[in-house]
């Protein structure tokens, strides 16, 4: 029960340095690193497997509360841009995974996952339920979250100087 405690003790140190340092998904990214770290140098880090459903159920909840009646309501206006934008990254996410797969070795189900448009928390959670190769699925992620936040601005910035 000790090492659950020092666990989720390390866990939120790392949220809550993550969280003060301003990092891109901080409370989870920080933590992940504290743990990971921790349970490199100890091999003492554990939590019970039911606390990964617990974290799921958190996870679904926090992103169910997203939604309001306006929410809906804007659905119609979102229509045919969320049929493109669905069609359009399944296709290239799962066509960039199996690239991948094929050039890297790295095995299908990673890359896919690796690959997907979900966010790092999400697809954490769903990759190890699928068997997934869950440190490089959420460190490919990690590099694509630092490199949009960084690059993004600026090129949606330079972007729309030319549009206009």
């Amino acid at each position: 029960m000790d090492k659950i405690f020092y666990t989720l003790g390390v866990a939120s140190i790392g949220g809550f340095i993550g969280i003060k340092f301003k990092i891109p998904a901080g409370a989870f990214i920080g933590a992940m690193i504290a743990v990971a770290i921790y349970n490199i140098c100890t091999e003492l880090g554990t939590l019970p497997s039911n606390f990964k459903l617990a974290a799921q159920i958190v996870v679904g909840g926090m992103i169910g509360l997203n939604f309001t009646m306006d929410t809906v309501h804007a659905l119609k206006d979102l229509i045919v841009p969320a049929c493109i934008l669905i069609v359009g990254l399944t296709f290239f996410s799962i066509g960039l995974g199996f690239i991948i797969s094929k050039l890297t070795g790295l095995d299908l189900v990673t890359a896919l996952f690796s690959c997907s448009p979900g966010g790092l928390t999400d697809m954490a959670l769903i990759s190890e339920a699928y068997g997934a190769q869950t440190p490089k699925v959420v460190l490919l992620h990690l590099m694509r979250l630092i490199t949009v936040i960084m690059v993004l601005p600026i090129v949606i910035k330079m972007f729309t100087r030319f549009v206009r």
